[in-house]
């Protein structure tokens, strides 16, 4: 596996209202991508109860841009207050907040809006918090779309309802994933990830009270599989509930050492082939049917080109097609991906005469790459908003749009 070498500032950084003098101190391993993270689609909010105190703050003032080097941007100043080890991140934020007072910190935990956030308590606890993830429920891996598309980013960003998220500032999220493949009598269940959390927020969504939790994701260097490692079964079934109950504190099972070891991991953004590591994984797994990948003399091919004479990139939910709905993420996420590979793989399956899909921008790009395949858009009710798009793929001589009954 081929690694990036890439500078990043790992510290304390500060953003402040230069209108109001307000001003938020928080910590990360990797500041320019926090500042991404806190600053991303700014100009598509579309209900500010959601967005956490800095981010309302961020649209009141007229921030419209995402911010990721240090200056000044409209009415709001980013700056690193220093740079530090990831060991020592926690210590300086709390020194910082300490020292300066910050006043979005304080508003970022109701309902205590007199108490500085993050809470000094919680520093010197051991933790190992474990997230489970349901492939055969949610049907796509941890990740999926950074690794499709290559996207060299290693944010996370998770959101709970559990109060336990109080606690996790600083902390780690061990992240399994579960799936059950055909023709195997159990689950199997595979180590992912880990996230550093470096901000929790309070948010009211459409769901109700909710806690946000943001930081930076370290991947397995290789996904680890668990089923047979000494304790697993015992800490499955006891200390995880048979994975029933959201996030846990393993702290006190001994099986949580197999998670913890540091040398099993490497920050996201560091994996210069994602869809390589991705292909390595699904390589391992005996049901193809789950894959998107296929390893062939080295080289990757997407399995959706392997079985039958159309390929659909289509929605099951919205259509009632039968197909795996993993391909439809990958056109959403990655056009030309698909694009690229469909251009290598066509000799080699020229039955293939036409491609399904549900109604997105990508597909005109598509048509006209390869004008003597019928492109088939199905759909059932076109919303007003589509209609420009609509009007340019109907220009298109191959793109055929039909209605399901």
């Amino acid at each position: 596996m081929e690694i990036s070498k890439k500078s990043t500032w790992c510290g304390i950084y500060k953003i402040t209202n230069l209108v109001n003098g307000k001003s938020y101190i928080g910590q990360s391993i990797n500041i320019s991508n926090r500042w991404k993270q806190h600053t991303q689609s700014l100009d598509r909010i579309k209900n500010l109860d959601e967005e956490n105190p800095l981010r309302r703050a961020f649209c009141k003032y007229g921030l419209k841009q995402q911010v990721s080097q240090p200056g000044v941007y409209g009415n709001f100043k980013f700056e690193i207050l220093l740079e530090c080890d990831r060991e020592s991140l926690t210590e300086n934020e709390y020194a910082k907040i300490d020292e300066q007072q910050p006043e979005y910190n304080r508003m970022m935990c109701p309902p205590s809006p007199d108490r500085m956030w993050p809470r000094k308590e919680n520093t010197h606890e051991q933790h190992c918090y474990v997230q489970y993830h349901n492939f055969d429920v949610l049907g796509y891996l941890p990740g999926e779309d950074s690794f499709l598309c290559n996207i060299d980013e290693d944010i996370s960003h998770t959101v709970s309802r559990k109060r336990i998220c109080l606690k996790m500032k600083g902390q780690k999220i061990y992240l399994i994933v579960g799936i059950k493949q055909y023709g195997h009598k159990k689950k199997d269940f595979f180590l992912w990830e880990y996230t550093q959390i470096e901000e929790v927020a309070f948010t009211q969504s459409m769901h109700g009270q909710e806690y946000s939790l943001d930081g930076t994701r370290f991947v397995c260097k290789e996904p680890i599989y668990l089923n047979n490692l000494p304790g697993f079964e015992h800490f499955a079934k006891h200390t995880m509930g048979s994975f029933a109950y959201g996030i846990q504190d393993a702290i006190n099972d001994p099986f949580s050492k197999y998670l913890s070891n540091e040398e099993n991991f490497i920050q996201a953004n560091k994996i210069k082939n994602k869809l390589e590591w991705l292909a390595n994984f699904e390589n391992r797994l005996d049901d193809r049917g789950l894959c998107l990948t296929n390893l062939i003399n080295g080289k990757i091919e997407l399995n959706c080109f392997q079985y039958c004479d159309e390929i659909q990139f289509c929605n099951e939910v919205h259509t009632g097609y039968t197909f795996n709905e993993r391909f439809y993420n990958l056109f959403l996420w990655n056009p030309d991906f698909i694009i690229q590979n469909f251009l290598s793989l066509r000799p080699k399956h020229p039955e293939i005469h036409k491609v399904i899909f549900t109604l997105n921008e990508g597909i005109l790009k598509f048509a006209k790459a390869y004008p003597d395949i019928s492109c088939i858009i199905l759909y059932d009710e076109i919303h007003e908003s589509w209609n420009e798009i609509v009007e340019e793929l109907k220009k298109q001589k191959n793109i055929v749009f039909r209605q399901l009954d």
